[in-house]
Order: structure tokens, then sequence, then C-alpha cells
């Protein structure tokens, strides 16, 4: 990841708290980079450190190669390699942290209101109407794509300029701890939470201990900030008392009456979902039930600003949702596809959904694995495959590790034999998808970004004839 960045060796030494063992306190800066491919003019060079590779493997190269102008380092043995080639070296405790650091005072000295987002599903598109309804009247920066871990959130906040009022901001964890050093960088002025579900349970082991890790984003809060809430989501009191303890304002949103922000009425379409707020005709091009929760969930936020339901109506109306979440493609045959990322919570929602939406077509469910449950994965495959049955949907697709307990719900549910079909390989799945959809049906294509069913939604979009 690259940003421009105008500054000093000096300013980022005294950000991080580093030392300055070769070059000079005003050299200047320009670009600062996380990736050796990607290096811009005057350079500052962060080397992190990642399970496969070691960004420290690089400082020599690139100092001989005067492909940069400065670097960070948290190891000894580079300084006459600096020296040498005219480059200036900063020694830190810990490059990750140090770039948290250097993100942290430049968010300090910007100072925009500060929207973090985070929750197990929904998220980035969260981010995305929230950014599309505020940037409509104020200067906004987002997350690009999800960048929205301790590597993008920092890189993120370095591209704030003094024009930025706001910052809306998507904050993502898979480990305990992550969220609470982002919280401490972006220091959030209102925080929203979509839900909390069992994402990450390998790690977490359990949907209490997410709530928990979610419930970290509050740690960088100050007393009086605003915390926005899904009332209908699991372990809601967790988050209660937490925001109790620092005196922070809890709101609710959800779709009863129960949450302080709520629409009226909603309504599910093939292309778009409608929602009723205050009087207000609010008609998204979105897809799905989660998708009304994450559009409440903008509309709570905007509400805070002052924003009102008719100009949220207007900065809705031409929303365009990232690739692969829930994207209609329309061939006669309709293909749903939400290949980007899969959890239980969310392959619920989308079969739900399609059930709802296409209730006079015939149904194909093609799933593959849900990463990251660790022990409750069988159970939770099991329990998708029994919706697939209960949101009647006609017939089951499976591919990968998990398959064969998708299978094994869809089969006690009480789906029929022939129509559960296990595969070795996802191009044996996409070819036999291709050979027995026709126009009449709605295909769900979904799993985890690791098992990569784009590829299946290639091959039945991009088919001849």
């Amino acid at each position: 990841m690259i940003v421009d960045y105008t500054t000093t060796v000096g300013w980022v030494a005294e950000a991080c708290r580093g030392r300055i063992t070769s070059g000079d306190p005003g050299e200047m800066i320009e670009t600062i980079t996380t990736d050796s491919r990607e290096l811009g003019e005057n350079n500052l060079f962060i080397p992190l450190v990642g399970e496969t590779f070691d960004g420290h493997d690089f400082i020599k190269p690139l100092s001989e190669n005067r492909s940069v102008r400065s670097y960070l380092t948290m190891r000894g043995g580079y300084t006459k390699i600096a020296a040498r080639n005219g480059v200036s070296e900063i020694r830190c405790d810990d490059t990750l942290k140090a770039l948290g650091a250097i993100a942290a005072r430049h968010r300090n000295d910007m100072d925009p209101e500060v929207i973090g987002i985070s929750g197990t599903n929904g998220k980035t598109t969260t981010k995305e109407l929230t950014y599309a309804i505020l940037n409509a009247r104020w200067n906004c920066l987002k997350n690009a794509r999800n960048y929205n871990n301790e590597i993008g959130v920092p890189i993120t906040l370095l591209g704030l300029n003094a024009s930025h009022e706001i910052a809306v901001i998507e904050m993502g964890m898979n480990h305990p701890g992550e969220l609470d050093r982002l919280s401490r960088i972006t220091r959030p002025d209102l925080a929203l939470i979509t839900n909390v579900g069992e994402g990450h349970l390998e790690f977490m082991g359990s949907v209490e201990n997410v709530a928990l890790a979610k419930s970290e984003i509050m740690n960088g809060m100050n007393p009086g900030a605003k915390l926005l809430l899904n009332r209908e989501m699991n372990c809601f009191d967790t988050f209660k008392r937490g925001a109790r303890t620092i005196d922070l304002v809890v709101k609710t949103f959800g779709l009863s009456d129960s949450a302080d922000i709520y629409p009226d009425e909603y309504r599910l379409f093939r292309n778009s979902i409608s929602i009723r707020y205050q009087g207000e005709e609010i008609t998204v091009p979105l897809y799905g039930i989660h998708n009304v929760y994450n559009v409440i969930a903008a509309i709570a936020v905007a509400g805070e600003y002052g924003v009102d339901p008719s100009a949220m109506r207007d900065a809705l109306a031409g929303f365009v949702n990232l690739d692969g979440r829930s994207q209609i493609i329309d061939r006669g045959y309709i293909v749903i596809d939400d290949s980007y990322n899969s959890n239980p919570m969310s392959l619920m929602s989308a079969l739900r959904s399609a059930g709802e939406i296409f209730p006079d077509r015939r149904k194909i469910a093609v799933l593959s694995d849900m990463k990251e449950l660790g022990a409750f994965a069988k159970g939770y495959h099991a329990a998708c495959g029994r919706a697939v049955h209960a949101n009647n949907f006609s017939m089951i697709l499976v591919w990968g590790d998990m398959a064969r307990h998708y299978a094994e719900g869809a089969a006690e549910a009480g789906l029929h034999k022939d129509n559960i079909r296990q595969f070795e390989t996802k191009e044996e799945l996409s070819r036999y998808l291709q050979l027995v959809i026709d126009d009449n049906d709605a295909i769900l294509i979904k799993g985890s970004r690791a098992m990569k069913m784009e590829d299946v939604v290639r091959a039945i979009t991009e088919r001849e004839g």
C-alpha cells in the first residue's frame, strides 16, 4: 500500500518515537509505502513482518538501487547500508506499531470528525452507504475497498488532508486486541456496530468472545462520544454495559420499533430495496434483507449529523456497491453473486432473501466452505444445509472440505437426494451447473474469500449460448 504524504524524516521519528541512526532529520518524504513493489518519489519504506514475508529483506536492495530515500527498521545491521547509500534510517521498536503511531499523530493534527464502523457482516457496504450520504454534503474520506486492518486503516488515515471534514473508517478484526489498537489510532467520535455473528470462531472461540473483541472499538473513544448499535444483534448487552462504563451516548437501529431508528416499512425487490423512513421513500439499488439493515445503519449515522431523509434519498438513489456482494446478474436465469465472502449469518440472510424475492423461480444454492469456524464448522455447515431446504431451494451444489456437511444438513431437512450434489472440484461443479440451469432459475453463489467462488460466477455468466 502506498500513500502520498509530505513530511520530514524528523517528524516521522518523533511521531513513532523512533531514533534517526543515519541521515538528516530535514530529509523530505513525499510518499509512504509498506510494499516494496509500490514506491513513489522520496519514499519512506516501512518494512512489515508477516507470516510468510519480512519487509526487512528488501531494505538492502532498495537502498542500493536508490529506490527509497528513507526507511524504518526495528532491527540492527542496516545502518551502514543506509549511510553508504545516502538513505535515512529510523530505528523503532515495532514497524507495524510505528505505522499506527504515525497515522494517529496525523489524525490528531488534521482533527476531522471520525466515524468508525465494525461488525461481523455488512461493514464494508455500510461504510460505502454512509460515505455516499455524508459526502454529498461534506468532503469525506473513506477506506479504499476493504482496507480495514492494521495496515489499511493507518494508510487510509494518512490520506487525510486539511479539506477533509469527516473520515468514514471501516475497522475489521479476526483476533482479540486488533480493534483496540485500531480504535486508539482512529479515536472515533461516533462508532457503529452492524451486528455480531459467527465470524472468526476459529480464533475467537465463541460468539460472546466475538462481541467482546468488537466492543474494543470503544477503547479509543472519549466520554460523550456516540455509539450506534444494532438492537437486534447478538450480545447487545455486552456493548451496552461497556458503553456505560465510559459514558458513551448509545442509540440503536434495527427493523422493529424496539430500536431508536427503524423504518416505517421496507420491501425487497430483485434489483432494489425500498425503505420508508419518516415518511420518505428511500429506494436503494441493493439486494436482500441484510442490506435493509445496512441502509438503516447508514441512515442512523446520517441522522446524527442532521441529514434529512430527503437528502438521504437523493444520495442513495444511484448507489453502486462493490462487486461480489449480492450482485444480481440477469442472463434470463438470475445469478445472485455473493461470492465475496461467507459466514453462517450472511449465508442465512442470503438464503432467506432469495426465498422471499424469487418465490416463483427454481432456486439453486451453489455453496463452498465458510472458513475460520474452527470446531464449530461441521455444525454450522449442516445448519446452513438445512436452511437451504427451509427457504424453498430446489437444489444444492457444494464443493470444498465442508461439502459433506452441507449435504447432510440438506438431506436431514428433507431435500431429495437427487437434488443434492457434491463435487471434487470447482470446475466439475461449474460444468454441471452449466448443464442444468434454465431461464426460470435463481442461482445463489456463495463461499468464503479463499474459495474464490467468483470463478463459478464467471463460468455461468460468460458462457456462450
